[in-house]
């Protein structure tokens, strides 16, 4: 939980501002956010001494009543001696404003050794308040859970369960009235407004997102952004989990450009706290909310109160609900819900039986539009929430080509050094998430396919995900262990890209997948499935090969002619370079959003640099 989504909590018609700790000795108040001391002090002005521990790199100026301390996020997370040593003395209980879920069990244990014999955090509209030792038994359960929910038995009762959430929630549905539905639209009705129209020429957009790891549609985010920023607009880049480890993969990239971006609720600015009290948000429609989404909703309207954008512009289907929902809660004038692939229900990893309902609910609001980076993603859309095919824009994906620049080859010749590849050798290379929509099984068949013919094939893979371990024991199976190499998540993949001779995508569904579009530019012609928007992002026998999704033995047949042939990989690779330059580049990525925006926005006045509007797709 953020600052901004506690803050809107205490502000509830009879809600418990604080928990019923001892008052004797001093709180510490543990978050991976930063919320200003001052607000902490407004929290719990009932405790005696306060320190508020927190993660966040540059710490505000503490106050009288409020001490402020850094802690180590890891991992391993832990406790610095400067933590320690101001806990030493006088503090007995702890409020975690992260909840339990978001709490390392080792900092609970390094809390109960320096004498915190109590924890409270937030349930419902209220606290809950538990001795330590129990809170610190939770931790391991909570472990097992989620070690079982990656197994096979696991996932096969996590798919049970939705189905039969989503059965009885559609047999219920139209006996079911929608519990809030009124104060809803009556809080619609009341924030209601007319928007000053922007300055054409200087947007301020807010671009929402889960996270910034290594996944295709954290990159197309931050390309606009980057994109955006040298056009001379405001971009502010908000997540709903904290940056760090591997969710801050593209921090640097931002930083760099000068992109604002931090978790929504981790930075208390001034007079949120009096906006949303004038919003005067209640407990009925937070509690419509499904449960996972209520907190990152009430940060979400709390930045949007602050920032005040132009345009939201979420991405990925949860990102997209909180979103809508802190949209229509703020009475933000447009908002941008973007479609990344095909709809959820092809992902039963992600799948929630809850986003039927609540995209149904939110898209037809006035100021909610509805884009896609796929013809065949928005397709796929429409037919599952039910609306016209023409609410979707459809905006390709696009390559920053100044940063992909040819890496040297001396920087080439070292990475097949790294993986023991001989200059000679036949290199072809994977890069997706380790995840079954991606059909790393088919991967490893083509891969077995083409040894057969090629003894010299070297497989690189680079990517992470859930099913790393099965494919480590598939790969041993199939006796590929010196052949198939597991590389994880990289930030050179452009040298790996160009130092392979051909790229193999193997996915069941896609939107406009990168990959292909970054190994065409990097003159590795790809091999892929005709999985979601794949067939829009290559051409068919002129930069690469396209089959159908269990085509195992013609994929295989294509690498081979491509290893076997290196003229036409070369013509190959030619013709891919000019496609992804006329087609995908950044510069068109940036000029057709820029486009919707102003079609958003009512504006005529194009912004200067962007590309023409277009009809119904507006296509980069």
């Amino acid at each position: 939980m953020g600052c901004y989504a506690e803050i809107a909590r205490s502000l509830f018609p009879g809600a418990v501002a604080e928990p019923d700790l001892p008052r004797s000795g001093g709180w510490v108040v543990l978050t991976g956010s930063n919320p200003s001391p001052a607000e902490v002090g407004r929290m719990f002005p009932s405790a005696s001494r306060l320190i508020l521990l927190t993660a966040a790199e540059e710490l505000h100026e503490p106050t009288e009543d409020v001490i402020t301390v850094r802690f180590r996020a890891g991992p391993p997370p832990g406790l610095t001696d400067e933590a320690r040593q101001a806990m030493c003395n006088g503090f007995g209980s702890a409020v975690l404003l992260d909840g339990i879920a978001g709490t390392s069990g080792r900092l609970l244990t390094d809390l109960s050794r320096l004498g915190i014999s109590h924890v409270a955090w937030r349930r419902g509209v209220g606290w809950f308040v538990t001795p330590i030792t129990r809170a610190i038994l939770r931790k391991p359960v909570a472990r097992i859970e989620r070690y079982f929910n990656r197994t096979r038995i696991g996932t096969w009762y996590r798919r049970r369960v939705s189905r039969a959430q989503a059965h009885t929630a559609l047999r219920e549905r139209n006996s079911q009235a929608w519990f809030g539905q009124h104060e809803w639209l009556a809080h619609l009705a009341r924030v209601r407004q007319d928007v000053k129209m922007p300055r054409p020429d200087r947007l301020k957009v807010m671009l929402y997102i889960g996270q910034l790891n290594s996944g295709g549609a954290e990159r197309q985010l931050v390309n606009l952004a980057l994109g955006l920023v040298r056009r001379g607009h405001s971009v502010r880049v908000l997540t709903t989990y904290p940056l760090a480890d591997e969710d801050a993969h593209y921090c640097e990239d931002l930083r760099s450009g000068g992109v604002e971006h931090f978790a929504a609720g981790s930075q208390d600015k001034p007079g949120v706290r009096e906006a949303l009290r004038e919003l005067a948000v209640s407990p009925e429609i937070v509690g419509a909310l499904p449960e996972s989404i209520r907190n990152p909703v009430l940060d979400l309207v709390g930045e949007l109160l602050d920032y005040k954008p132009d345009v939201l512009h979420c991405w990925l289907d949860y990102p997209n609900i909180i979103g809508a929902a802190a949209a229509a809660l703020a009475g933000t004038p447009t908002a941008v819900l973007s479609s990344r692939n095909v709809n959820p229900t092809w992902f039963p990893a992600f799948y929630q039986s809850w986003m039927d309902v609540w995209y149904e609910r939110l898209v037809n609001l006035p100021q909610m539009n509805l884009l896609a980076n796929s013809s065949q993603g928005a397709d796929d859309y429409a037919r599952w929430m039910n609306v016209p095919r023409e609410r979707f824009e459809v905006v390709y994906n696009g390559v920053d080509l100044a940063r992909m620049a040819a890496p040297d080859p001396a920087t080439v010749k070292a990475f097949r050094e790294e993986i023991d590849c001989a200059p000679d050798a036949a290199l072809m290379v994977g890069v997706f998430r380790l995840a079954q929509e991606k059909q790393p099984g088919l991967f490893l068949e083509v891969s077995q396919r083409v040894f057969r013919e090629r003894p010299d094939l070297r497989v690189v893979l680079v990517g992470v995900g859930d099913m790393r371990d099965e494919i480590l024991k598939s790969i041993d199976q199939k006796g590929l262990k010196r052949v198939v190499t597991l590389l994880g998540q990289r930030k050179d993949v452009p040298v790996i890209l160009a130092a392979a001779d051909v790229m193999l995508l193997t996915s069941k569904v896609e939107g406009t997948p990168n990959v292909v579009l970054e190994a065409q530019w990097a003159a590795c012609p790809p091999v892929a499935t005709a999985g979601g928007g794949t067939p829009d992002a290559m051409i068919d026998g002129v930069t690469g090969f396209v089959h159908s999704c269990s085509d195992g033995a013609g994929l295989a047949a294509s690498v081979l002619e491509l290893f076997g042939n290196e003229v036409l990989r070369e013509e190959m690779s030619r013709a891919g370079r000019r496609f992804v330059q006329e087609r995908f580049s950044l510069d068109h990525l940036v000029d057709s959003t820029l486009t919707y925006y102003q079609s958003l926005l009512g504006s005529e006045q194009p912004t200067p640099g962007q590309a023409p509007a277009s009809d119904k797709a507006v296509v980069a």
